[in-house]
């Protein structure tokens, strides 16, 4: 009796230092990426703004059996993820990326100087008070930020050539 006393407090103890800490992370995480490419800002509409050249630049799309598959000009689905154009502006389209997670809202913006356009890309996540959440949500700049920057080389190799 005891032992599962020490147990259950242990847990409980356990439990309540893991919120304290998470509750020093933010709730709402943001991750962007950015890069310079030399082409104008009508080429790389082309890629951004159609889903089906988006498996010409999109890391994991381009080499693998996932996919991006459009299902009308507003929706597409990446595996069981689904990707839904909430707003489109002149150059910039945001997106919500609804898959087994929480949503997260991507914007893709083009910001033309010269001959050479900035592609900035960020990531939203509103991530719930949980410990597990909150403690998790430190993974995903290194997770999400990789892939972003390979999808981004991947569009600067596509639309310089």
């Amino acid at each position: 009796m005891r032992f599962v006393k020490l147990g259950l407090i242990s847990v409980v103890v356990f439990f309540v230092l893991l919120t304290a800490m998470g509750s020093l992370f933010p709730s709402d995480i943001i991750v962007t990426r950015a890069i310079n490419i030399s082409a104008s800002a009508d080429t790389l509409k082309n890629y951004i703004a159609d889903y089906n050249k988006w498996n010409d630049w999109m890391a994991g799309a381009k080499t693998s059996d996932l996919k991006v598959v459009a299902k009308d000009s507003s929706t597409a689905f990446f595996g069981t993820t689904v990707i839904k154009l909430l707003e489109h502006k002149t150059n910039s389209w945001k997106h919500e990326w609804k898959g087994r997670s929480s949503p997260q809202v991507s914007t893709i913006e083009l910001i033309t100087a010269g001959p050479v356009t900035t592609v900035a890309w960020k990531f939203e996540e509103h991530v719930k008070w949980y410990p597990w959440a909150k403690l998790g949500s430190m993974m995903n700049d290194k997770i999400l930020g990789s892939s972003m920057e390979q999808s981004l080389d991947n569009l600067k190799k596509t639309a310089e050539h």
